[in-house]
C-alpha cells in the first residue's frame, strides 16, 4: 500500500504564536501532537478560524448527520446534538479550570474590581488550550475509561454516525463511506485505504467493530505516540508507510 494514500492534509495553516511546543513535546510525541493538531483542525474548527466555539459544534453536527444519514428530527439527530452540547461544555469547563490555576492575585482584587464583566471568560477554546488540555488529560491514562465521562463521549459518537449502534457494529462498507465523506478520499485510494483500516482495526477479519473495540481503538488514537498503531484508521488521515515496511523500534530519550 503507498504512503501516497494519507491524505495531503495541511496544519499549518492556523498556529498560536505563543503555543510552547518545546514544553508539549516533553508530555506528547511528534505524531500525538500531529493527530491532536488534525482532531482540532480538521474536525471541530469547522469555521476554520482557530478557535472552537457554539457555531463551530452546530456545523459539525449537521456534518455527521448528513453522512449519517439520519433525519434532522430523528432520536439519533437530537441524540447527537445532545452529546455535542455536552461535549462543548465540559470542554469550556476543563479549559476555564485549567485558566483560572494561572490567575494569581485574585483574592487581592477590590469589589469594584471584582464585579466588573470578566473579559477572560472563555467561551471559546484555542489551539494553545486544546493541546495544552489533552497534554494533562493524558497523563497517566492507559484507555478510554481513564478519561472523564465526556471525552468517553467522542467514539461512541463517530461509532454512531458509523451505523454501529443500528447495526451493532461498524461495518466495512460504513467505513469506506466514512472516509469517503469525511477524508475525501475516491477511487483505488478508498478501496485501498478501506481494505488496511477494516482489516488492521479487526486483525483481518477476527474481531468486529463493536463499540467495545472502537473504544479500545480511539484510545489508541489518541494515546498512541507513534505510527505503529490500529488507532491511527480511526480517521484513515495519517501516516500509513508502516504497512510496507518493517516494525522499527524506536527508543526515546
Amino acid at each position: 500500500m503507498s504512503a501516497s494514500l494519507q491524505p495531503k492534509l495541511s496544519f499549518s495553516t492556523i498556529r498560536s504564536s505563543d503555543i510552547d511546543y518545546a514544553a508539549l513535546k516533553k508530555k506528547l510525541s511528534p505524531f500525538q501532537l500531529e493527530k491532536l493538531t488534525f482532531f482540532f483542525e480538521k474536525f471541530f474548527d469547522c469555521t476554520r478560524n482557530g478557535i472552537l466555539e457554539k457555531r463551530d459544534f452546530i456545523i459539525l453536527n449537521e456534518k455527521l448527520r448528513t453522512i449519517a444519514g439520519w433525519e434532522k428530527d430523528s432520536e439519533e439527530c437530537h441524540r447527537l446534538a445532545d452529546n455535542s452540547s455536552v461535549f462543548l461544555e465540559c470542554l469550556l469547563d476543563q479549559v476555564r479550570a485549567e485558566h483560572n490555576q494561572f490567575c494569581e492575585g485574585l483574592e487581592l482584587r477590590s469589589w469594584e474590581e471584582a464585579l466588573k464583566p470578566n473579559k477572560l471568560q472563555k467561551d471559546t477554546v484555542d489551539l494553545n488550550g486544546w493541546l495544552n488540555m489533552w497534554a494533562k488529560l493524558f497523563d497517566g491514562a492507559a484507555g478510554m475509561d481513564d478519561f472523564p465521562i465526556w471525552v468517553q463521549l467522542l467514539p461512541s459518537i463517530l461509532f454512531d454516525v458509523q451505523g454501529g449502534n443500528k447495526n451493532g457494529c461498524i461495518t466495512k462498507e460504513s467505513l469506506r463511506m466514512f472516509y469517503k465523506n469525511f477524508a475525501k478520499i475516491e477511487g483505488d485510494d478508498l478501496d485501498k485505504l478501506t481494505e488496511a483500516g477494516y482489516n488492521t482495526m479487526t486483525s483481518n477479519g477476527e474481531y468486529q467493530l463493536d463499540l467495545k473495540n472502537y473504544k479500545l481503538l480511539f484510545a489508541n488514537f489518541l494515546l498512541g505516540r507513534t505510527i505503529y498503531g490500529p488507532g491511527k484508521f480511526v480517521f484513515g488521515c495519517f501516516d500509513n508507510s508502516d504497512l510496507q515496511k518493517p516494525y522499527q523500534i524506536i527508543y526515546e530519550e
